[in-house]
């Protein structure tokens, strides 16, 4: 998909989709696939020792003339070569997989990168692949080839530089290239989610991925993070996740952290990988640092309600704040909040706000919070985050029983809190998987509709 902009953002799921389905296509069907993949016909061409690079100095397509060493290349090309083999190189220092060689298409077995006026559909750039797959694929990897925008002209992208649209766009849309090695099958939440965070890592000052935040589990925490939909959606705002998980899990290869890395492994589609679907890939990663899903994932959604303090760049970009599900306020006339509940999706959490009222003032008051979740099999929790009036957020987990009840004590009274927040979190990732549904796996979720629930009393 292009990485930004106000029109379609997602031409290369789109594409994909093609790809995928083209050997079970007939007639003009067929033919009308195999043209939407066709590359573009480009009259010049020079290759570096990773990449080959094609544009036109004439008509819609042409790259702008100025050559400013007078070598003949243009300089945007140069540039489009500088970041496109920067972006590679990045990537296989990491430990990343390159992409797989085409043969001859393009006139080499490196991969091609065309610069084409694709701005003037609102599109940024895109990765694709013309490899012929049967159905079923022995394996599920496959070349890609890429097309950039040949200038990233102010016009047609008015936001950020025509250098810096350019890097982002290079590092989303070459990490898909890349990920088309491992399974050009793979979830395309995972895929897009994933190429947005590698865009941040190669160039974070450009901040063009924040974009997407407003669609995130930061805004939508009640939406499963593993949500897909045609379109600028919340696919690119899920990068957010892997953001989280990269400030915790910090070791790195090549300037990139491994996590991600080691999660497209597990992903791998190729003979001989694993071939885990992407929250397999996703949990398997993790557990192999010692880390559980369930913890990871709860531990996340408390940080989404103070990202200013949970996130390295949290405050200087703005990151968003959800409102709570609920806000209840407690007195001294009027103590307990009674029973309340939401019903919660997986992969996803609902927030309660509890602010102290009239006579809950002195340090000696307490906030009871007693939950009453499904049994922890069932991968569900409550953090509770207390705002302070001075000083950082103070975050707890419910210790539960095997029933999935528990409670906590924290500190209520208004000289020092603001409010408290309970965060129920269903963190369960079973799926009905190939089942024609729109998450991991192409599955249905088992874990949906989970009901939590919560119950906060003001105490001396």
């Amino acid at each position: 998909p292009a990485t930004g902009g106000p029109a379609s953002r997602d031409a290369t799921m789109t594409l994909l989709r093609l790809v995928q389905l083209r050997s079970a296509l007939t007639g003009a069907d067929a033919a009308a696939a195999a043209k939407a993949v066709d590359r573009p016909t480009l009259a010049h061409s020079a290759c570096t020792a990773d990449n080959c690079y094609h544009w036109d100095t004439t008509g819609s397509d042409a790259v702008p003339s100025a050559d400013s060493d007078a070598d003949g290349l243009p300089d945007y090309v140069e540039a489009a070569m500088t970041t496109v083999d920067h972006v590679r190189s990045t990537y296989l220092s990491a430990g990343y997989r390159a992409p797989k060689p085409d043969g001859t298409l393009g006139g080499s077995a490196q991969t091609d990168i065309y610069l084409a006026d694709v701005g003037d559909q609102g599109i940024y750039g895109y990765c694709t692949s013309d490899e012929p797959i049967p159905n079923p694929p022995p394996a599920y990897d496959a070349w890609a080839y890429c097309v950039l925008d040949n200038d990233f002209s102010s016009s047609q992208f008015p936001t950020n530089t025509p250098l810096e649209n350019l890097q982002v766009t290079a590092a989303h849309e070459y990490f898909h290239a890349v990920q088309f090695a491992y399974d050009a099958f793979e979830d395309r939440w995972f895929m897009e989610s994933t190429a947005t965070w590698a865009e941040d890592e190669l160039y974070d000052d450009v901040d063009d991925n924040l974009q997407y935040l407003v669609d995130s589990p930061l805004a939508k925490p009640a939406q499963p993070l593993d949500t897909f939909s045609n379109g600028a959606g919340p696919q690119y705002g899920e990068w957010i996740f892997f953001r989280f998980l990269t400030e915790q899990i910090t070791a790195e290869a090549g300037g990139l952290p491994t996590l991600v890395r080691d999660m497209w492994k597990r992903a791998d589609g190729a003979a001989g990988g694993p071939d885990d679907y992407s929250m397999q890939a996703v949990e398997h990663a993790l557990s192999a640092r010692g880390v559980d899903l369930t913890n990871a994932f709860s531990a996340f959604a408390a940080a989404n309600r103070m990202p200013a303090f949970s996130y390295e760049e949290g405050a200087a970009n703005g990151y968003p704040t959800a409102a709570p599900g609920g806000t209840f306020k407690l007195s001294k006339s009027k103590p307990d909040s009674g029973w309340k509940y939401a019903t919660v999706a997986h992969l996803a959490a609902v927030t309660a706000r509890f602010v102290p009222g009239t006579g809950v003032s002195t340090s000696n008051w307490k906030l009871k919070v007693s939950v009453n979740l499904p049994p922890k099999s069932t991968d569900t929790t409550a953090v509770i985050t207390v705002a302070r009036k001075s000083g950082s957020p103070q975050v707890f987990l419910v210790p539960l029983n095997s029933s999935g009840g528990g409670t906590k004590k924290v500190a209520f009274g208004s000289s020092g809190v603001s409010y408290v927040e309970v965060t129920l979190v269903n963190a369960g990732a079973h799926y009905k998987c190939w089942s024609g549904g729109a998450y991991s796996c192409l599955g249905t979720s088992k874990d949906d509709g989970r009901k939590l629930y919560v119950r906060a009393t003001a105490t001396k």
